[in-house]
């Protein structure tokens, strides 16, 4: 699986994939880990792609003493993104069944899949619905970029719209300026009191100073 040359933030991305793997029971470790591998390493993932894997994993373990199912996390933060067309309308459902699809295959408990895929369905729309204490924070982890240092926002700002460069811009600044002031729109950034108050503020002022350049 492991290439000669390969940058290291790749091999321990790896190697926190067999971790897992491992440690939840599954087989074919490397064939399922190679797969979503290959996924997020698609050339038209400038955001979507392996770095914020290893963002999530890397939340996943600063967060791990409040944390009640591990592998739930984990899990979902391999699989969440699996599927990733900016064209498609169905990136979370696609993802969820190639959770609940090959989990199970590699040996995982049907239950523990199934919980996987509704979590990775949930982060279609962040702030809806209930959401157990688990999920709430790795809905957290997974918007956090809109609490990131201005710098690191800014790139990520163009990152997404690099990845939906076929949509003229007039289009894609309307849909965007509509997705952004929904964000400002709730009551709070984040579901959980952790991220909330570590990113709660820098989230509202990074979405505003979006939505001016949008309308620039």
């Amino acid at each position: 699986m492991f290439e000669p040359n390969w940058h290291p933030a790749d091999v321990r991305l790896i190697a926190s994939w067999r971790e897992l793997a491992t440690a939840a029971g599954l087989h074919l470790v490397d064939d399922l880990g190679a797969a979503l591998f290959v996924a997020y390493s698609k050339p038209h993932r400038l955001y979507h792609g392996r770095g914020h894997i290893a963002f999530l994993l890397d939340e996943i373990e600063r967060c791990s003493e409040i944390i009640e199912d591990k592998f739930l996390l984990g899990f979902a933060a391999w699989f969440h993104d699996a599927v990733y067309d900016p064209v498609a309308k169905d990136n979370e459902e696609q993802s969820a069944d190639w959770a609940r699809k090959d989990l199970v295959v590699c040996g995982y408990e049907t239950a523990g899949a199934e919980a996987v895929a509704t979590l990775v369905l949930k982060t279609k729309s962040h702030h809806s619905g209930d959401a157990s204490p688990d999920e709430a924070l790795f809905l957290d982890m997974d918007f956090a970029i809109l609490g990131a240092p201005p710098d690191v926002y800014a790139s990520y700002a163009d990152n997404i719209r690099a990845e939906y460069a076929f949509v003229p811009e007039d289009a894609f600044r309307k849909g965007r300026d509509v997705f952004l002031k929904s964000v400002l729109a709730q009551p709070q950034m984040f579901r959980t009191d952790l991220y909330e108050a570590e990113r709660g503020a820098q989230a509202r002022a990074n979405i505003a100073w979006e939505i001016a350049r949008l309308g620039a």
